[in-house]
């Protein structure tokens, strides 16, 4: 809740302003204690010194008789993101061998979380990494570079009917999850510190998307049983098409390059046009709702890098004060 204070000028040249007392109290301050002053893009934040030490966040999940496994992992998610130091996991009864398989499961799948204890009734999970040496920019940067991977390799996997890449790109759509969940919680975590963490936050959801969209194009190919007789030139081409705007709309958004990002936007219509065109020159042959789902998935990675584009506008004029169009 925000508050508003009058600033004063003392001494002829000291300006002051009065601090809340509830805030004062909550922090456990009093008359000489000291405050540190952080100025983050314009604005300043006062925190109590005493607030500098670091409160351990201590999460409990109580496992019922009933309790089931899909369920139990999105919760578990859920807390991740949400933020904690210590996750504690009890049951009244022992836990069974597949709900701490599970735990397990989960404990490799986000990042930073060990399995620092274990007994018959209970599991402890301890968050372990020091996420001020992993920033969200660095989380995001990782995150494109992987889904740009997943795209090459699908063109690849496609253009030589390769299906353990194809497989590769589907098991490495988990990786592109375990930054998009690291992204959602530092974004929560550190929403007051940094302008740019929605911006963030936005892009991975979107990066998550191409990824899960590139994985549903190399499950759809290895159901293919005649990959001979599928158009694999065209569908080669719209991909590669779909990748360099993807690549382009993201070099974009991390070098603010306003200059292309007009063009690229307006290139949804080519993206509509190209998949229409695949299914036209495909029908009344093989395959061709095979044909007609790879196309859609196709243009979705397309009109995504598009969502980027507006993104990396939104993020560079957000700063801006005169614009030139």
């Amino acid at each position: 809740m925000a508050t508003i204070r009058k600033i004063q000028l003392t001494g002829g040249s000291t300006y002051i302003v009065s601090l809340p007392s509830k805030w004062i109290k909550r922090n456990k301050l009093s008359k000489g204690s000291e405050v540190e002053l952080d100025e983050i893009n314009g604005d300043l934040l006062i925190s109590g010194m005493n607030s500098s030490k670091k409160t351990e966040i201590i999460r409990t999940v109580n496992l019922t008789e009933k309790v089931d496994k899909g369920n139990l992992i999105r919760v578990l998610t859920s807390i991740y993101i949400a933020n904690f130091d210590t996750l504690v996991i009890k049951s009244k009864e022992y836990i069974s061998p597949k709900i701490r398989e599970e735990i397990k499961k989960f404990s490799k799948v986000v990042m930073g979380v060990e399995i620092f204890e274990e007994s018959s009734r209970s599991m402890v999970l301890q968050n372990v990494l020091n996420s001020e040496s992993f920033p969200i920019s660095n989380a995001v940067r990782r995150m494109s570079l992987n889904v740009e991977t997943m795209l090459e390799d699908t063109i690849n996997g496609i253009a030589n009917n390769d299906i353990e890449l194809l497989d590769s790109v589907i098991h490495r759509d988990d990786d592109v999850d375990r930054y998009q969940w690291y992204i959602y919680r530092e974004a929560r975590v550190r929403s007051s510190q940094a302008e740019k963490n929605v911006y963030y936050l936005i892009l991975s959801r979107i990066l998550e998307r191409i990824a899960d969209h590139s994985s549903n194009i190399c499950g759809l190919w290895k159901a293919v049983k005649k990959p001979e007789d599928m158009p694999i030139e065209i569908l080669e081409e719209n991909l590669s098409h779909s990748m360099e705007m993807y690549k382009s709309a993201v070099e974009a958004f991390y070098s603010n390059n306003f200059g292309i990002l007009n063009s690229l936007i307006d290139m949804k219509a080519e993206v509509i046009s190209r998949k229409q065109k695949l299914i036209g020159e495909s029908r009344g042959k093989a395959g061709i709702s095979t044909i007609s789902s790879m196309s859609e998935e196709s243009s979705r990675i397309g009109l995504y890098s598009t969502d980027i584009a507006e993104l990396a506008m939104d993020n560079i004029l957000s700063n801006q004060f005169e614009v030139d169009v």
